[in-house]
């Protein structure tokens, strides 16, 4: 008799007792819903805090300004707000998709948006970007340029099989967010680079990235200057997207979309979105500074399979906002929850209650609210997201109702 495939489990429980049932709760609803039972009962999401979001809109597109619109990021530079984004005339990452930015003094009323960086429809190139930062005299934007389109066979999570396709994660920079120029080519060896750079506890500039070997990993800059060349560190993971069939199927975080924050024990938590439709985020730990990393682990915090963002309030609690339910791709509920100490959330508040229809179809376009990106200013979150990869929005909570 053959032995059975004995395995071990690496697996993380982050959730307090009543956040747990209430995500369990949410999950039968939506279930219910989508099946078409009723329940005496009922479930109409009892369990669940809401807070009425404070919502503006950034950039509202129509057929002329370009369909799909998405990877918005934000970030505070002389005193104003800075919100960028790719913009495509139709589909996901099509030849042409380009880069723009807009600017607000209050976060509610926004400019006419601005080119950054633009593609090539004609040539095959496209830009996606992947990081906001600003120092003092500069505002930085580290964008993938994509090209060798044509030898792209197959369609995945983009228009794209990207990697049969060239691509570099380049520099640009700006004195004004007005006018803007290529700093350097190929600043960041890896293949994406997905949220903004944050500085660790040692001064150090990070980002979480998917290496060009398809593994998770971080850019870990020498020190907080972002002209200076990364290291790449990747993370012990073995999953690939060719063999994860192959083994137990716990989680796929291949993609190094991801988001992170530092616990008063110095120890960074970085959260990773699953690809195998698992319903559940992964997380690695890092101790010292983000050099060497755990294993990703796979979490019991759900994810309906998107982007999420991490970070901690002025009053140290510790926040991760996204689309956070076990139902698959539901982009529709979008919500914040709460931790005391980065390594159990103990409340879920929902943000947004009502869903949202997309206007203009496009490949792999989904309705709902997705990819948020932060920026926590005093007693405020500020954070950027898109409807419907069609529309950027800008949400406004004050922390102290939260």
């Amino acid at each position: 008799m053959p032995k059975p495939d004995i395995y071990t489990r690496k697996m993380i429980d982050v959730l307090s007792p009543n956040v747990k049932a209430a995500i369990l709760k949410q999950y039968i609803g939506d279930t219910f819903e989508f099946v078409g039972c009723t329940h005496e009962a009922g479930y109409e999401n009892e369990f669940l805090e809401h807070y009425p979001m404070e919502r503006h809109s950034v950039f509202k597109t129509t057929t002329e300004l370009g369909t799909y619109n998405h990877h918005q990021l934000i970030a505070k530079w002389k005193g104003k707000y800075w919100c960028i984004w790719d913009n495509c005339k139709t589909h996901e990452e099509m030849p042409g998709q380009s880069t723009y930015i807009v600017y607000s003094e209050d976060a509610k009323n926004w400019s006419e948006r601005i080119l950054v960086a633009e593609g090539d429809e004609e040539g095959g190139m496209l830009r996606n970007v992947g990081s906001l930062y600003a120092t003092e005299d500069k505002i930085y934007a580290i964008i993938q340029r994509k090209w060798n389109i044509s030898r792209a066979l197959m369609q995945g999570m983009s228009t794209l099989d990207n990697r049969a396709c060239s691509d570099s994660l380049d520099l640009w920079s700006s004195s004004d967010g007005l006018h803007w120029e290529l700093y350097k080519e190929g600043l960041v060896d890896a293949m994406w680079l997905l949220e903004n750079i944050r500085l660790t506890k040692e001064g150090r500039l990070m980002g979480p990235v998917s290496t060009h070997n398809m593994c998770p990993g971080v850019a870990l800059w020498p020190g907080d200057n972002p002209e200076e060349t990364p290291e790449i560190i990747e993370m012990p993971y073995k999953g690939n997207m060719d063999d994860y069939f192959s083994g137990h199927d716990e989680g796929l975080f291949v993609f190094g979309e991801a988001s992170w924050y530092t616990d008063d024990d110095n120890r960074i938590w970085m959260w990773h979105r699953d690809e195998s439709a698992s319903g559940y985020l992964g997380v690695a730990l890092s101790e010292d500074g983000g050099k060497s990393w755990t294993e990703v682990m796979r979490s019991n915090l759900p994810d309906a399979m998107s982007r999420i963002h991490a970070g901690r309030f002025s009053d140290g609690r510790f926040y991760l906002v996204g689309n956070s339910t076990r139902s698959f791709m539901n982009r529709n509920f979008f919500s914040i929850m709460l931790s005391d100490d980065g390594a159990k959330f103990n409340r879920i508040i929902r943000l947004i209650e009502e869903p949202t229809k997309q206007r203009f179809k496009g490949h792999l376009k989904v309705d709902g609210y997705a990819y948020p990106s932060c920026l926590v200013e005093e007693d405020r979150l500020l954070m950027v997201y898109s409807v419907n990869k069609e529309d950027i929005e800008c949400g406004i909570i004050d922390t102290n109702k939260i």
